[in-house]
C-alpha cells in the first residue's frame, strides 16, 4: 500500500480540480459575469459605470443549521432599502463534512438564495467566511472551517458562539493572535492538506455560480490571519482554480484582519491578479462597544483606493457597520458620505431578520443588525439615495439634507458626462427622502438629457442620444 504525503495530496487535489474544470468548460462555456474590472471601477456589460450598495447577510449563517435567508420576500424588502448587491457568506464546515464528502443540501440551498437575488435583480458576491478559523477555535468561539481542516497544535474547545464569546474580536486580534497566526500559516503553506481541499471548494463553487447571471465574483477569503507573503500566494493559487471554471469572474481579495479596524495598513504586495477587487474591512476599534475613538474613515479609505490603483483594482468596502446607540448615525454618516463622494462599492454588516433582544445577531452575541424583530430599521442605518449606475464615469455628488419640519426637502445633485452608447444613468431616490410627496421634483441640464421617475424602483432613469455634459437635480 502506498501512503502519499501532505504535498503530494495537495498537488493531487489541486491538479484534479484543474483538470476536471478544464476538462469541463469547453462543454459548458460560462456566462460572461455580469460586471467587470475596469480602470479601477466595477462596470457592466454596456460600459456603465456601477455602485454597489446592500448588506451581508444572516449572522446565522455561521451556526447550525447554516441555512438561514429563507424569508420568500428578503429581495423585495432589501431592493425597497436600494439594495443591488449582497455578500453572501459561505460556510465550509456546512458543505464538506469530511475531507471529499459534502452535503450537497447546502450548496442547493445556498444557491436557491442566489436565485431568488437574480430574480430581483441583485448581484451577488460568493464570500467563502471565517471568523477567528473554526468553531473549535478561539475557546469555541470562532466559525467557518470545517474541524477536520484545524492545524495540528492548535487548541480546541466545544462550539459556544454564546454570550461568553461577546468580545472576540479583542481576544482574536489582541490576546490569541500568535495562535491564530499559527493557524492560518500552517493552513497557507503549499502542500497542507486542508489548504488543497480549500482548492477544490473553490473550484466547485465556481463550477457552480459559472452560469449564475447575477454572480459578480468571489471573495475568496474573509479577514485572514498570517504571513502576507503566504495569503498573497494563497489568493494566485485560488484565483487560478476560480478562473479554470468561471473566467471572467471578479477575484476579490481582503487584506490581513488587523487592518479591518483601519489602525495598520496592509502588508500584502500585488497578487497580480487581473480583474481584481480589493475587498477592506473598516471598523473603529471601539464601535463593538458602542463607543467611537473619533478616529475618521476618510484617511483609511483614502490609503485603501491609493492601493487599489497601484493594483489596476476597484475597491469594495466589503464590512463595516455598528451597533445601534447615541452616535451610530453619525458613525454611519461619516461611512457612507466618503463612499457617495468617490462613487465606491460597499456592503454593511449585517442584515439579519432574526434578531433578537436575546441572542442578538444570534452569534456571540453581536449586535450589529440593521433591522430588529419586528422587521424595523434600527438606527445604524438609514436608506440614502445614492447614483446606481452611470452612463459613462462616475460623476460629482451632492447632498443637502433639508429640513424636513420646515418642508425643505433635502436636494441632490449629480453631474456627469453622459456617453450615450453605455446605456442609462439611475439615481435611486428612497421616498423616505421626499417629505411624503409620492414622486419628486426632476430637473436637468441640457435638454438633450431626459430623465423619469420610475416609481416602483424609487429610481429616477436618464438618457440621452448625444454625447453631453449632463447635470441631474432632485429634490
Amino acid at each position: 500500500m502506498t501512503y502519499r504525503t501532505a504535498p503530494s495530496r495537495f498537488r493531487s487535489t489541486l491538479c484534479a480540480a484543474l483538470c476536471a474544470l478544464a476538462c469541463v468548460a469547453p462543454a459548458l462555456q460560462a456566462e460572461a459575469a455580469p460586471l467587470r474590472v475596469e480602470a479601477g471601477r466595477f462596470v457592466d456589460q454596456q460600459g456603465g459605470d456601477v455602485v454597489l450598495r446592500g448588506f451581508n447577510l444572516s449572522q446565522l449563517h455561521k451556526v447550525p443549521n447554516f441555512r438561514p435567508n429563507n424569508d420568500p420576500q428578503l429581495f423585495d424588502k432589501l431592493t425597497r432599502l436600494g439594495v443591488n448587491a449582497v455578500r453572501l457568506q459561505f460556510n465550509w464546515e456546512a458543505f464538506e463534512l469530511q475531507p471529499g464528502v459534502y452535503d450537497e443540501s447546502y450548496l442547493t440551498y445556498y444557491a436557491g438564495v442566489v436565485e431568488r437575488a437574480a430574480a430581483k435583480g441583485v448581484y451577488v458576491l460568493v464570500d467563502v467566511h471565517q471568523d477567528a478559523f473554526s468553531r473549535w477555535t478561539l475557546g469555541g468561539c470562532g466559525e467557518g472551517f470545517p474541524r477536520w481542516a484545524i492545524p495540528a497544535g492548535i487548541p480546541q474547545s466545544t462550539p459556544d458562539n454564546g454570550a461568553k464569546c461577546a468580545n472576540w474580536g479583542p481576544q482574536t486580534l489582541f490576546f490569541s493572535r500568535n495562535e491564530m497566526e499559527r493557524a492560518f500559516n500552517a493552513f497557507m503553506t503549499p502542500g497542507n492538506f486542508a489548504r488543497g481541499r480549500y482548492m477544490a471548494l473553490l473550484g466547485r463553487l465556481a463550477q457552480r455560480f459559472a452560469h449564475a447571471p447575477n454572480v459578480i465574483g468571489y471573495d475568496l477569503l474573509n479577514e485572514p490571519l498570517g504571513s502576507a507573503e503566504n495569503l498573497v500566494k494563497l489568493y494566485q493559487d485560488g484565483a487560478a482554480v476560480v478562473r479554470a471554471a468561471h473566467p471572467d469572474a471578479i477575484v476579490f481579495v481582503e487584506p490581513e484582519m488587523w487592518t479591518g479596524i483601519g489602525l495598520q495598513a496592509t502588508k500584502l504586495t500585488n497578487p497580480g491578479i487581473s480583474n481584481l477587487a480589493f475587498a477592506p474591512h473598516y471598523y473603529d476599534p471601539l464601535i463593538y462597544f458602542k463607543a467611537w475613538t473619533g478616529l475618521r474613515y476618510e484617511s483609511v479609505a483614502a490609503r485603501n483606493r491609493e492601493l487599489a490603483k497601484t493594483w489596476g483594482a476597484a475597491v469594495l468596502l466589503g464590512e463595516f457597520g455598528s451597533p445601534p446607540w447615541m452616535l451610530a448615525p453619525n458613525y454611519m454618516d461619516m461611512i457612507y458620505n466618503d463612499l457617495e463622494r468617490f462613487g465606491e462599492s460597499g456592503t454593511q454588516w449585517t442584515y439579519t431578520p432574526e434578531w433578537n433582544p436575546t441572542t442578538q445577531d444570534g452569534w456571540n452575541n453581536e449586535n450589529l443588525s440593521v433591522i430588529d424583530d419586528k422587521g424595523q430599521l434600527r438606527n445604524n442605518f438609514a436608506v440614502r439615495p445614492y447614483v446606481m449606475r452611470t452612463a459613462g464615469a462616475y460623476g460629482y455628488w451632492q447632498k443637502s439634507a433639508g429640513v424636513a419640519w420646515l418642508g425643505i426637502p433635502s436636494t441632490i445633485t449629480y453631474s456627469w458626462q453622459h456617453q450615450p452608447g453605455r446605456g442609462t444613468t439611475d439615481v435611486f431616490v428612497p421616498t423616505s427622502v421626499l417629505g411624503g410627496r409620492a414622486q419628486p421634483s426632476i430637473s436637468v441640464l441640457p435638454s438633450s438629457v431626459s430623465c423619469q421617475w420610475l416609481a416602483a424602483q424609487q429610481v429616477v432613469r436618464c438618457t440621452s442620444d448625444k454625447s453631453v455634459a449632463a447635470r441631474l437635480t432632485v429634490k
